[in-house]
């Protein structure tokens, strides 16, 4: 992908894009230990996760101090910290994301159209990044404005030779765009929102529904697959996601983890779990 595959925009989309200078576009990682080579777009987890529920979980951004606030309305999912906040203890990492939504909100104001700029900003900054074809949307964070959704679904229709996914719980921005969602963006419902409620009553929307498990037992008991590479994003189906990460103490979730661990089950992504990592794909 260059630079020459903006050429379909506006004047003023350009003159827009031109006024970015480069240290100030977005950051994207491509990579990590779960996922193999990909684009990854975050934002800080919990402030920008509009319709968080049971994993609603804030790093401080001056401190990286975790304050975990799960909201329990409107679902009846178990309740379990969100991983990708935890990460936000390292000081890079939270500085990348506080980059990223600040250059958003930034944008949404340098002139009346919000859209417009936000698209120009996202399209830039995609732009300059090597040349993969699969891009995940908030590893951490979430679709946090309708307008902000809209940007991603045009950046999507405009680079059509990339798939695009996020899990989201902003379920009510999902069914009020779904008929502007082009085909290479994949969107999966996250179950353990403030809008579960929604799922069952839209089936022909939400078919990609994931749901987080404490055991392989509890995914067959529900006859979920589990997904270890989110290929399951791709699918039509509902699947499993197993909890892992730094949970609180105490905590149901955490007991599930270290009960896994002592099994020598699937506890996290890191090289030294590979081999349990591929025992508990079901």
């Amino acid at each position: 992908m260059t630079l020459n595959c903006l050429q379909h925009i506006s004047f003023t989309y350009v003159s827009l894009l031109n006024s970015i200078q480069p240290m100030k576009l977005l950051k994207f990682s491509t990579g990590n230990a779960k996922l193999g080579k990909r684009l990854i777009f975050n934002l800080p987890a919990g402030y920008s996760c509009p319709n968080a529920g049971v994993c609603k979980t804030f790093a401080d951004r001056t401190t990286g101090e975790i304050t975990d606030l799960p909201q329990l309305n409107g679902t009846d999912a178990a309740e379990f910290r969100c991983f990708a906040a935890m990460a936000e203890t390292r000081p890079a990492v939270r500085d990348s994301r506080w980059h990223n939504w600040d250059l958003l909100r930034e944008a949404m104001y340098q002139s009346d159209d919000q859209l417009e700029n936000l698209t120009a900003l996202i399209e830039l900054s995609l732009a300059v990044q090597p040349q993969l074809d699969l891009c995940r949307i908030h590893e951490s964070g979430d679709f946090w404005t309708e307008n902000y959704m809209k940007a991603w679904a045009n950046v999507a229709r405009n680079n059509r030779d990339i798939k695009f996914y996020a899990y989201t719980k902003s379920l009510g921005m999902w069914v009020s765009l779904y008929q502007e969602l082009p085909d290479n963006l994949y969107l999966t419902a996250s179950w353990g929102g403030t809008l579960d409620y929604l799922i069952p009553k839209h089936t022909k929307i939400f078919k990609r529904i994931a749901y987080v498990v404490y055991s392989e037992e509890q995914a067959k008991g529900m006859y979920l697959e589990i997904d270890h590479d989110d290929s399951h994003c791709f699918g039509d189906k509902p699947f499993a996601l197993l909890v892992h990460g730094s949970q609180r103490a105490g905590s149901a979730a955490s007991k599930a983890i270290s009960q896994r661990k002592s099994q020598g089950k699937f506890v996290g992504y890191g090289k030294s779990n590979a081999q349990a990592k591929q025992k508990a794909c079901i």
